[in-house]
Formats: C-alpha cells, structure tokens, sequence
C-alpha cells in the first residue's frame, strides 16, 4: 500500500484532538479528529472498538437532540461534527454522506453567511474537495468575530489545501506561524510537511515533541503520532524500524485498521508475505475497504498465489467504481493506485488526470507520470517527473 504521510481522511486529527476542547466549550464549530478502521484483534484494553462504540453512544445522544430541534443548526454542527470524527474511523463513505446532509440541512436553516462554517470546510478537504473548502474558509474570513482557535484551525486547513496544489513554500509560511503561536494547533501538520518535502529528521523531532506532550488518555492521537513515525522510518527504507514503532502505534489503541495496514505493509516489505496476508484477510473480512482487497491480492501475488489475487482484485474494482461515483475527489487517489496495478492504463491515465486536476502537488504528480508510463507516453511522464524533482 502506499506511504500515507498524510491521511486526508484523517490527517486532521491531531489539530482537532489539540484544540476541539477549547472550540467545543462555545456555541462554535469543532474540529473532530481523523483516521480510520476496523475490528480488534483480541484487545486487552481498550482500543478501536471501543473508542467506536463510544463514538456511536455519542451520535446516538446528539441525533436525539436533532430530531426534537428541527430549526437549531447549531446541534447539527456538533452532531456533523462527531459523525465526521466517526468517518475519519471507519473511512464509511455512509459516514461521509451523512456529515453532506447534515451541512445542507445547517445551511438551509442558518441565515446567509453564518451556519457551520468550518466544520464544511473540514469536510470538504478530508473528501479533496479543495475549491469548496477554501470557499468555506473565505466566508469564515467575512465574519466580523471568530474566535482564535477557530482562525488558527483555518489557517491550517489554507496550508494544508496549499500543500495539495504543490505550494509548498506558502504552505511553509502558514504552518509556521501557526505553530509559533498556538503549537498544539499546527506542530503535527508542520511535521508531515517536513516529511513530505525531505527533511524526515525534522519531522520525527516534532512528532517525538507532540507525543510526549499528549496525554496517556488521548490513545487515538498517541497512535496516530506513533503512526506517523512509522510512516517517516519506512519512507527511508528503514522497514524493521517501521514495524517496531508501528507496533507500538497498535498498543496504543489496539485494533486501528489505519495502524493494522501499515504493519502488514512493513511485512511486505519485508518479505513476510504470510504475516502480511493473514493481517490483511482479517481487514477484508472485518471492514471491506477496496484498498485492503487490493493490498491482499498483492500479498497473494508476492506469494506466489495469483489465482487468489483474481475475486479480490475483481471485488475492489466494483467497490472503488461505487465509492468513485459517490465521492470522486476523496477515492480517486486510491482507485487510480488500483488501475495503476490492476486495470487498463487508459482508466489509470484517466484517474491520474483528474485527481492532478483537483490537487496538483507532488503526490498527485507523481501518480501521473507513473500513469503517462504505463500508458506508453515516457515523453510526459518524464516531464512530470523532473518537474516533481525541481
């Protein structure tokens, strides 16, 4: 599977984890958490499951909420809020509509340039929606008062929508007065930029900072930083590293698929195809996400087993066509990995197109001189590949 710096779905998280006290204490938007899923392995304490079930008991009290005030798009805000923050768990497209149609029925309601705001714009940048995300932040920009945590969490989202069109150095700017100012609210973002533009020692200082400074009762942040450092550790080819530090990622919250597809990915990497098999059939069986169908029919190639490769590469065809359908922007990236291995590289090609179109950074460059490669076009992928270089 590939490296995941950041994790749109859910690389949101650890600003919202940061902050989303301080905001949710007022009558003003949340930033929930990100990431994403599955079922527990047998977990001693608590872990995913948990933390979901949770996550459910509270949608289940602020739905109450919603249906005995039909004109209050405040508790819609909240109640999108904790649906967004479940999205970014499960990584359920269901999840993603449902945060859609509670924001459309917050605007229908609140009058013309208020209503929730940010939370839109957090929902359109975790789906890639960026113009419609930074439309939303533009109106915040129109209000007369905003509080500063609400401002500083804008902010952010601006440096990350510019680190998605390959504008690093406005990206830079922003992340880093952010963090001067209000630390908890941009330091892990500025890490993942340093991961993602070649300074890995930078970022695993960061993230070294931002989880010793996070408290034991916050599994899900300490996970995900830890998560991170495995990421930063396999980008350098340090595999054993990767899966040490990604191990200590499942202790913290025991069961994340997001942490479980890594692991499985340092034993492919590796070389330990049947530890990653057995890691990822758990995840196809549990959760049924494509990017797991596809990874396991990799494993099973890797493996010697192609013929077992075949259903799960056919199944996740159809499932990244449905989610392509439902939430283009967001699945893009994902299903373009998918014809990039597995389809015809003119849908490759087609996919890669687009998600540059809508996020032209580095990432979605890369994607796309790999797709002109495949398609027999080395004339364009070599210039997409210099200018990522440059």
């Amino acid at each position: 599977m590939a490296l995941k710096l950041t994790i749109f779905a859910a690389a949101f998280a650890c600003i919202a984890t940061a902050v989303a006290a301080q905001i949710d204490r007022g009558a003003s938007e949340s930033a929930g958490p990100p990431l994403a899923s599955t079922a527990s392995f047998e977990a001693t304490r608590k872990g995913y499951t948990e933390l979901l079930a949770e996550t459910d008991q509270r949608i289940d009290a602020l739905q109450s909420r919603v249906n005995d005030r039909p004109d209050d798009w405040l508790i819609r805000l909240h109640l999108g809020s904790v649906i967004l923050e479940r999205a970014g768990l499960t990584n359920d497209p269901d999840d993603f509509a449902r945060v859609q149609a509670l924001l459309d029925e917050s605007f229908a309601i609140a009058r013309t340039g208020s209503g929730p705001l940010l939370l839109a714009a957090r929902f359109n940048f975790a789906i890639h929606r960026l113009q419609i995300a930074e439309h939303y932040l533009d109106l915040m920009d129109r209000r007369a008062m905003q509080k500063s945590e609400e401002q500083a969490v804008a902010r952010v989202l601006r440096a990350q929508i510019a680190v998605q069109r390959g504008e690093y150095a406005s990206a830079f700017e922003g992340l880093s007065e952010v963090a001067a100012a209000l630390p908890a609210a941009a330091t892990t973002e500025l890490a993942l930029y340093h991961a993602k533009t070649g300074n890995p020692a930078e970022a695993e200082a960061l993230l070294e900072a931002a989880l010793a400074s996070t408290s034991a009762d916050d599994p899900r942040r300490r996970a995900w930083l830890r998560l991170q450092l495995g990421l930063v550790a396999m980008n350098r080819g340090d595999h054993l590293q990767a899966l040490e530090r990604l191990r200590a990622a499942d202790d913290e919250l025991p069961g994340w698929w997001l942490v479980q597809e890594h692991i499985a990915e340092a034993y492919s990497r590796l070389d330990h195809h049947r530890e990653a098999i057995a890691i990822y059939d758990e995840l196809v069986r549990t959760g049924g996400l494509p990017q797991h169908m596809d990874a396991l029919a990799r494993a099973y190639q890797h493996a010697g087993e192609p013929e077992l490769a075949e259903p799960l590469i056919a199944r996740a065809a159809a499932a990244w066509e449905q989610q392509l359908a439902s939430f283009p922007e967001s699945a893009m990236g994902h299903g373009l990995e998918h014809h990039l291995q597995f389809g015809t590289p003119e849908r490759a090609l087609e996919l890669a197109l687009a998600n540059f179109a809508v996020r032209p950074g580095g990432d979605a460059r890369v994607a796309l001189a790999r797709a002109y490669l495949g398609a027999g076009r080395p004339i364009e992928a070599l210039e997409h590949a210099r200018a990522v270089l440059a």
